[in-house]
């Protein structure tokens, strides 16, 4: 039995029929790549029954997934597209995620996005810190924050649905990460309206990381119960953005390689004003080029400060 009281039957494949329907591109054409061979080494109901896997796998439907994978599972071990495919299903889709990544480390191709994809996201859906850390080392990913006490929630989410992709988690770690380094002390006083588009002009200066986040509110859900936006240890990180009601205030936090900036947002009014920031370089750089941009003349933002907001030369242009 696992959790849930969910019986494995004879092969180890749990039912869940309680996930969400999903269909992606990426999911589309691995499971084309996958049952790419000619199935040779495969009896003629093997192949009949990896074809159906992937089929099955398109719409990741937890509660067709799973009889299919059963029938499969007899034919574990005598093909490679055949055991990839379970290790799939099972790790990301039936969220039996320990076996289902050992099938997928099983038979590697490595250079393979669309594998890389699915074993990624089974390393995330363990929770393992240790299995996450040696599957990054093995695909040669850059490393991510795996020790960001976020991972849980991450988790929790990514096995509530098929649908999440490593790409999502590795960007809530990275954004609490990022918020989360805001100095609570040495912020310089600033006094100016600002709009929604300071996200697009940051990102159009450069920026390789732009995060907006909030305090957290009393009537905030459970971190633990799967809801909402992720907390982070200090903030909210707001996943859409800037937010459409601002009730109290917001921080956007901007990176590039090590060096961090945050500028500090409250309604004055009707209007939101940005009124404190931890580089005052930074924040009058980003200041003047939004103003340039909501006035019709920031179609060079791209070429403002071609060596960085951080950097100490003047910016090109006016």
């Amino acid at each position: 039995m696992v959790d849930g009281g969910e019986s494995l039957g004879h092969t180890g494949f749990p039912y869940n029929f309680k996930k969400r329907v999903f269909l992606s591109m990426w999911t589309m054409l691995f499971f084309m790549a996958c049952t790419g061979g000619s199935g040779a080494e495969l009896a003629p109901k093997g192949v009949e029954a990896r074809d159906s896997l992937a089929a099955a796998l398109v719409d990741r439907e937890p509660s067709q997934v799973g009889p299919i994978a059963e029938r499969a599972s007899a034919w574990e071990g005598q093909d490679p597209q055949l055991d990839r495919l379970l290790g799939d299903a099972l790790a990301n889709v039936l969220m039996n995620a320990d076996d289902g990544l050992q099938l997928l480390r099983k038979h590697p191709e490595v250079g393979n996005s669309l594998w890389e994809e699915a074993t990624r996201s089974a390393a995330l859906r363990t929770g393992n810190v240790e299995a996450i850390r040696e599957v990054w080392g093995e695909l040669g990913e850059a490393p991510i924050p795996f020790d960001n006490p976020v991972l849980s929630q991450i988790v929790q989410r990514m096995r509530a649905d098929p649908k999440q992709g490593s790409a999502k988690a590795i960007e809530g770690l990275f954004g609490c990460q990022l918020l989360d380094a805001q100095p609570a002390v040495g912020r310089k006083s600033m006094d100016h309206p600002i709009g929604p588009e300071i996200v697009d002009v940051a990102v159009a200066l450069g920026v390789e990381q732009v995060t907006v986040g909030r305090p957290v509110y009393r009537s905030d859900p459970d971190p633990q119960s799967g809801r909402g936006d992720l907390h982070c240890q200090r903030k909210i990180l707001l996943s859409d953005g800037w937010p459409r009601l601002i009730t109290k205030t917001i921080t956007i936090g901007l990176r590039d390689g090590d060096r961090t900036a945050f500028i500090d947002i409250k309604m004055v009014g009707d209007e939101p004003w940005a009124y404190a920031t931890s580089n005052e370089v930074v924040g009058d750089r980003l200041l003047r080029s939004w103003m340039a941009h909501v006035s019709g003349r920031g179609q060079d933002l791209g070429e403002r400060y071609p060596n960085g907001l951080w950097a100490a030369e003047p910016e090109a242009g006016p």
